[in-house]
């Protein structure tokens, strides 16, 4: 854990204002939870697949993507079936803890793995997912994959505004929670630009191709 600058003054409005948070130490998953994984969760709890699995498991050759068209919901219950089965505590990260990630500890990183875009680093600009970890100059120097690109993912953070926003919060009939990190059609660079402090905000029972998740669990 650390402390570091959160959001960023030129980016969108919801990024805005730049402002100092401190986050306690974690664990987080070096990748994004896998086909194979959340499988592994399906068989051994009778939970409902998501709608691209064939007969409850991932189609062949799929088994390291990462798995999307899982909800908010489906998610949290994957974190505590997995901390039931593994006797730790596993949860979604919070967006601080994220940021800080992807950020890679460092307040000037637009990107885990520094300041400035690199061509390559990241599954970006495509219409499918790649297995996890498949670029792997673009981890951060803790040695956590896809951070920036492959899937959304998605945080326990509540839809919110910074403090000292100037932008106007959305009254939703359902929670909405904060997604990062863009996905597999999302831009490096252009008005759409995806980096450290880039977050979106979707309903929690959303199911959609490029929303994905990670695990941590605090020490």
């Amino acid at each position: 854990g650390g402390t570091f600058n959160m959001g960023r003054n030129d980016g969108k409005d919801n990024e805005k204002p730049e402002h100092q948070v401190t986050v306690t130490d974690f664990w987080m998953d070096k990748t994004e939870v896998t086909n194979a994984e959340y499988g592994n969760f399906i068989n051994a709890t009778d939970y409902k697949p998501p709608t691209h699995f064939v007969r409850r498991e991932p189609a062949s050759g799929e088994e390291s993507l990462p798995v999307t068209r899982v909800s908010f919901k489906d998610a949290k219950a994957f974190a505590e079936w997995r901390s039931k089965r593994d006797g730790l505590s596993y949860r979604l990260p919070t967006e601080k803890e994220w940021e800080y990630a992807a950020r890679n500890g460092e307040k000037d990183n637009l990107y885990p793995w520094g300041a400035n875009w690199q061509d390559g680093y990241a599954v970006f600009g495509q219409r499918k997912s790649e297995q996890v970890g498949s670029k792997p100059n673009g981890k951060n120097s803790w040695g956590v994959f896809d951070l920036i690109g492959n899937v959304w993912e998605w945080t326990s953070s509540e839809a919110n505004l910074y403090p000292g926003s100037s932008g106007e919060k959305k009254e939703t009939k359902e929670p909405h929670y904060m997604l990062r990190g863009g996905g597999f059609t999302s831009e490096p660079t252009g008005k759409e630009a995806i980096t450290s402090a880039s977050r979106i905000a979707l309903p929690e029972n959303t199911e959609d191709d490029r929303v994905g998740f990670r695990l941590v669990r605090s020490n």
